[in-house]
């Protein structure tokens, strides 16, 4: 810090600026950045729709109130050990924590409403995340397909079929490739190999390969719902593991295949 008068100079001085922070901005937030915020979808609101406008708040009476709280339950807040819903990973449990432990601190029904908000605002950002978003439709062919292993080049052909999806923005509009679903899977730990369906045989993917990714990255509510929404459509399948904790999971029929070979096929 610069000072002025007399003998001024340069100093060093401590500033506490730790707070939290709005950002806003148009279309989707860069994935780094969006996996360490609440993200909060905005849209324009209709005719009939009435909202405060924001150059009317008053933030006075609320910091004030805000400040008072905080001085009145401080050591509940520091000691505090809210209970975290299991759907959210590590960095949405720590970005949520203090905010459940304030709900619970309120009390009523603010403790369930603050994690029902926590696991939904969550699952929304995720659905948005490219990544996530092509391995829950990754997910999906083999699902819907009550397949345990599939061609590179008929995942390609099925995202290609999904119309507009949060991964297109990685390909700027392009076609999804069998190189470019590769690339984006390899840091995962799965990569394209040699397997035969019926009597083809092509590069492609084994579900069990990806079983690992999809209960990481992809949202347990969000697969539940797509289990849910394809049990009452389609007849119950034989029950099997598909790695997102249920056994329903329609991908319990395994295709005739031969042995998988480690070498090249002739395409």
């Amino acid at each position: 810090m610069n000072e002025e008068g007399k003998g001024a100079g340069t100093r060093l001085v401590r500033f506490s600026c730790w707070c939290p922070k709005v950002i806003a901005t148009i279309n989707h937030l860069p994935e780094t950045l969006a996996d360490r915020c609440i993200v909060i979808a905005m849209q324009r609101k209709t005719a009939g729709e009435e909202c405060e406008r924001l150059k009317n708040l008053d933030g006075t009476e609320l910091r004030r109130k805000c400040a008072r709280f905080v001085m009145d339950h401080a050591e509940e807040i520091r000691g505090a050990e809210p209970k975290i819903p299991t759907d959210l990973n590590d960095r949405a449990a720590d970005i949520w924590e203090p905010l459940l432990a304030l709900a619970e601190l309120a009390g009523g029904d603010w403790p369930e409403r603050a994690r029902a908000a926590a696991v939904g605002l969550t699952t929304g950002a995720q659905e948005e995340s490219a990544i996530g978003a092509l391995l829950f439709d990754v997910f999906i062919c083999f699902l819907s397909g009550k397949a345990e292993r599939l061609f590179s080049r008929t995942l390609v052909a099925q995202l290609n079929g999904m119309g507009e999806r949060p991964w297109g923005e990685l390909r700027r509009g392009r076609q999804v490739t069998e190189v470019w679903l590769a690339r984006q899977l390899r840091p995962y730990g799965v990569r394209p190999k040699t397997l035969w369906i019926g009597e083809s045989a092509a590069k492609g993917y084994l579900q069990e390969d990806l079983k690992e990714a999809f209960a990481r990255y992809i949202p347990k509510s969000q697969a539940r719902a797509m289990l849910d929404e394809l049990t009452v459509v389609a007849e119950p399948a034989k029950p099997a593991e598909c790695g997102m904790g249920t056994a329903e999971c329609g991908m319990g029929e395994k295709e005739a295949a031969k042995q998988d070979s480690p070498g090249d096929p002739a395409v």
